[in-house]
């Protein structure tokens, strides 16, 4: 069954007017399609500009598309009423890319995470208190850390502090916006096997959105590919991307390096650098 379908989505930007040129509108999204199913992640691929993170911010609710629905647990996110947005908006999170822009940087671990918990429920004080501690237990970090600030975390543990609010509220599920571009190798790791474990614990559902192709096979089940707004394959075993022969996936699917330096053909390393730009 689909917690989210998202239906013939477009969305345009309009560029600014300039004086040689009259102001004119830039298609971002174009009929676009997509369903997730229940406790399943999608991994959604696209180089730079493919249109992805509009994708997201539309699923999200942040950016109302010009054309098309959202349909979330049965729900029109575009045509229901506040009280039932609210209630929905609940059961659909995210975590951003840039963990340090995503945080107030004068809050601490505690307020950031308990933010939302303050939003939907009635705990009190020392409830508050225990379930901020439980939740930083839950990510690998301890008790102690909820009186720190952003400043005195790593990138990879604020992105932890990130996702135990993301799951504060047990939410259906989470749209993960290149939540892990910015992360080293060895945070990269530990954070997507971190979500494999709360997805296989909780039964969430995700969107990850990407350009790591080895990021995106790690923690999806299918696979989705953008380009230039258009979904141009899905491949619901992620193990059909190795064998698509549509020219983005295969580029995609090329610049992935092998592990040892000496298998690195110069034409891999041609592709693997022109897809990184």
């Amino acid at each position: 069954m689909s917690i989210l379908e998202v239906k013939e989505v477009s969305h345009s930007y309009g560029s600014s007017r300039s004086f040689w040129r009259a102001p004119k509108e830039v298609q971002v999204l174009s009929d676009v399609s997509l369903s997730i199913d229940e406790g399943t992640c999608m991994g959604l691929l696209g180089t730079s500009g493919a249109g992805k993170s509009t994708l997201g911010k539309v699923i999200l609710g942040l950016e109302k598309p010009q054309k098309g629905q959202v349909i979330f647990q049965g729900q029109d996110l575009y045509t229901m009423d506040t009280i039932t947005r609210k209630r929905i908006r609940r059961d659909l999170q995210v975590v951003f890319q840039d963990s340090y822009s995503s945080v107030n940087p004068r809050l601490s671990a505690e307020k950031i995470i308990g933010e939302p918990l303050e939003n939907y429920e009635r705990l009190s004080p020392a409830e508050l208190q225990r379930t901020v501690a439980h939740l930083l237990d839950m990510v690998g970090l301890n008790a102690a850390d909820m009186k720190k600030y952003p400043r005195q975390f790593s990138g990879g543990q604020l992105q932890r502090i990130s996702i135990a609010r993301a799951i504060a509220l047990k939410p259906k599920m989470i749209v993960l916006d290149e939540s892990v571009s910015s992360l080293d190798m060895v945070n990269q790791t530990n954070i997507l096997n971190l979500l494999n474990e709360l997805k296989s614990e909780y039964g969430l559902s995700y969107l990850f959105i990407t350009h790591d192709i080895r990021a995106a096979y790690t923690i999806s089940d299918a696979l989705a590919v953008m380009e230039k707004g258009k979904i141009v394959e899905v491949c619901h075993d992620k193990n059909e991307v190795f064998s698509s022969q549509q020219p983005t996936v295969k580029n995609l699917v090329a610049s992935i390096l092998p592990e040892h330096p000496r298998n690195r053909t110069l034409t891999s390393r041609a592709n693997f650098s022109a897809n990184s730009q």
